[in-house]
């Protein structure tokens, strides 16, 4: 039988935040019809998506501000 290399194989990753963040991730995910861990890599996700610095402060202010993003960013006609 062939052996997994160790890129391949998923591990579990445990994450220590504050009881604010937890309460947030949390509320979050119940609305988004998500697991908190599933709601967790879609922010990471989005947030390496992301290509500029403003980019990445308007995700961080949407997060704060409990609010989600549904859709493909749309390359600006300025670009």
């Amino acid at each position: 039988m062939p052996r997994q290399s160790q890129s391949n194989v998923e591990r579990p990753l445990t994450v220590m935040v504050k009881p604010d963040l937890d309460a947030v991730l949390r509320a979050r995910a119940v609305a988004n019809h998500r697991s908190v861990t599933k709601e967790i890599v879609f922010l990471i996700e989005t947030a390496l998506g992301c290509t500029s610095e403003s980019v990445r402060e308007t995700v961080h202010l949407l997060y704060k501000m409990n609010a989600e993003v549904t859709s493909e960013p749309v390359a600006s006609p300025l670009a």
